[in-house]
């Protein structure tokens, strides 16, 4: 009887799919989803007619570190490098090509009161304080005076027209690298740079507000030429 009962076990025992007798598990790909901290302080200077020099402070993850996501620890940081993207600057220009250094808003057509209201707000700032704008010292002298007032003047009533030039992957760096030389420039030409910190799955771009002072200093304004 005994015999008779193994006989019945294993039957039934064979009788499971072999599906169910054994499960195996994929691996899961794990997908980053903390993008990097930017890079912080990015300048560009015209160093010559032939090159743009840049330098940056690095992203505050080049450095392998950990958080808390949910009620996981999880790593960040440890980043791949940075990307560099370039965009050509066309300067606003008047019906005669002559560039407009009052267009503030950057909003509509022409140079209007909007405009104006917002150079009066900063008059008598310079640069000894901590609230300078660089963009609005259209005659550059390290302070909003009257000089900035004549020169927007003849600005005054202009229609403005602006070309938009597209972005372009021009380098892609290392991490631990906090500056570039770009030698694909052009004497005269423009450029607006930006750094993007990367990692397996995620970029972040410079944090720059339009106009403001980190906006600024990520221009390199007519290349070679004296100012």
């Amino acid at each position: 009887m005994k015999g008779y009962i193994r006989i019945v076990a294993l039957a039934a025992f064979c009788a499971v799919p072999a599906a169910a007798q054994l499960t195996t598990s994929e691996p899961v790909a794990s997908v980053d989803n903390i993008p990097p901290a930017p890079v912080t302080n990015l300048q560009a200077t015209a160093s010559d007619a032939s090159s743009v020099s840049l330098s940056w402070t690095l992203s505050a993850d080049d450095a392998r570190s950990f958080t808390t996501f949910g009620s996981q620890v999880v790593p960040r940081g440890d980043i791949h490098g940075y990307r560099v993207y370039r965009t050509d600057y066309f300067p606003p220009v008047d019906d005669s090509g002559e560039i407009v250094l009052g267009w503030f808003t950057r909003e509509g057509n022409k140079v209007d009161f909007d405009d104006f209201f917002l150079l009066a707000d900063r008059f008598g700032s310079s640069d000894a304080g901590g609230d300078f704008e660089l963009f609005f010292d259209i005659v550059p002298n390290g302070q909003i005076d009257v000089d900035d007032f004549l020169r927007f003047a003849d600005d005054f009533g202009k229609a403005v027209t602006q070309e938009q030039g597209s972005e372009r992957l021009v380098a892609t760096l290392g991490a631990g690298v906090s500056e570039f030389v770009d030698n694909d420039v052009v004497s005269g030409a423009s450029y607006i740079y930006d750094v993007r910190a990367f990692d397996s799955d995620n970029e972040t771009g410079v944090v720059a507000p339009f106009a403001s002072n980190e906006d600024v200093a990520r221009m390199a304004m007519s290349v070679g030429v004296d100012q």
